[in-house]
């Protein structure tokens, strides 16, 4: 018990984990993983660096920074979370088809009906023909 209590006062006021320490750790076990059939010393070294700073975001008591850190690194990978979300939100919809207009690059999302359909894009206003197969 007491060495419970002793932790739980070393790591009060500390920052703890967050969504950028994990995937730090992540990054630091699979080249990990990679250095052991390619038993590299630099990427060894690199490792430990990604693990030391992991460690050093998890014991910092600079709330601010971190935070600043955390936000800067989700804004990053937000873009490809939404991108992700997209794609699999496509895959499951099976009422509908989903098309580039040639001009303007907008995505459309049409109704889908086997065969080859003229639609006109909303945004540029540009007539092109959409196969739907399957």
């Amino acid at each position: 018990m007491n060495f419970r209590y002793r932790l739980m006062q070393f790591m009060s006021g500390r920052y703890g984990t967050d969504e950028l320490f994990y995937w730090i750790f992540f990054a630091a076990a699979v080249l990990s993983l990679i250095n052991i059939f390619l038993r590299w010393a630099i990427l060894q070294v690199f490792v430990y660096i990604l693990v030391f700073y992991a460690l050093f975001r998890f014991l910092s008591r600079n709330f601010e920074a971190r935070r600043r850190e955390n936000r800067w690194f989700r804004e990053k990978t937000s873009l490809f979370k939404r991108q992700i979300e997209l794609y699999n939100q496509r895959k499951l919809d099976k009422c509908h088809v989903y098309k580039k207009c040639p001009r303007c690059k907008a995505i459309l999302k049409l109704p889908h009906r086997i065969g080859t359909h003229k639609t006109v894009c909303p945004r540029c206003s540009k007539e092109f023909t959409v196969k739907v197969k399957k």
